[in-house]
């Protein structure tokens, strides 16, 4: 726990404009999609965040598509800050992959996200749940293996997902997979995706055996964490 989070997520909002706010991507499907819990803690999130960004002194910071607006409220903060008060924050840049967004697994207008689980690939899935995921995947009408947004979206995405996780470029997949059914192209990504996560499904069962090496590194981490925020917080003040 490192209360500067909290602290600092207020005092930004004291400068953080309503109508941005309110402007945020995420916060808006939110509203629309689950009308019966819209609180202020969810408008009030981005602030947050922006804390956890801005208290470290991050340069850079890997994030997906979907974060990029969230980002550009950090800067948008930061500089009003800055502006107001001397230079105190840096403005963080987004580092994006390739593939900088992820579609759905069950509905590819959509970005794949833990609120939909069921259109969702976790890197702790088995492979047996990773084999049913991408095997109910929504793919398109026609049957080539081929990289086309607008009139594969389904597809592309399922592309675009053993490009980033074999190295391989989208038209060399298309020329491996030419000929192959969406049944063939399946049954090996998953079987990719499944073998690409092993080493990370077998190190969280064994760390999950050992909650006292688990809890030692969150304290310790805690406090490592809360002596830089701690120092940038009194600066802010």
């Amino acid at each position: 726990l490192v209360p500067a989070h909290a602290e600092l997520s207020w005092i930004l909002s004291t400068i953080a404009p309503p109508g941005d706010m309110y402007r945020m991507t995420q916060f808006k499907d939110k509203s629309e999609h689950q009308p019966q819990n819209v609180n202020l803690g969810l408008l009030f999130y981005p602030a947050l965040m922006a804390a956890d960004i801005l208290l470290y002194d991050a340069a850079f910071v890997p994030v997906g598509h979907d974060q990029q607006q969230h980002l550009e409220l950090a800067r948008t903060l930061a500089r009003k800050f800055n502006s107001r008060f001397g230079k105190t924050f840096v403005e963080p840049k987004p580092i994006l992959t390739a593939t900088p967004r992820v579609m759905s697994l069950d509905d590819p207008s959509k970005k794949m996200s833990k609120s939909r689980p069921e259109g969702s690939l976790f890197i702790d899935d088995s492979p047996e749940e990773i084999k049913k995921k991408i095997s109910r995947a929504v793919t398109d009408s026609g049957s080539e293996i081929k990289y086309d947004p607008a009139k594969k979206p389904g597809l592309s995405n399922l592309l675009g997902i053993y490009a980033a996780l074999s190295g391989k470029e989208i038209k060399a997949l298309e020329k491996e997979f030419a000929g192959k059914s969406y049944a063939e192209f399946k049954s090996a990504l998953a079987e990719l995706v499944a073998r690409h996560f092993t080493d990370f499904r077998e190190r969280k069962a064994a760390l999950m055996k050992t909650p006292d090496v688990l809890k030692k590194a969150l304290s310790t981490g805690s406090r490592q964490a809360a002596a830089v925020a701690e120092k940038k917080l009194a600066e802010v003040k």
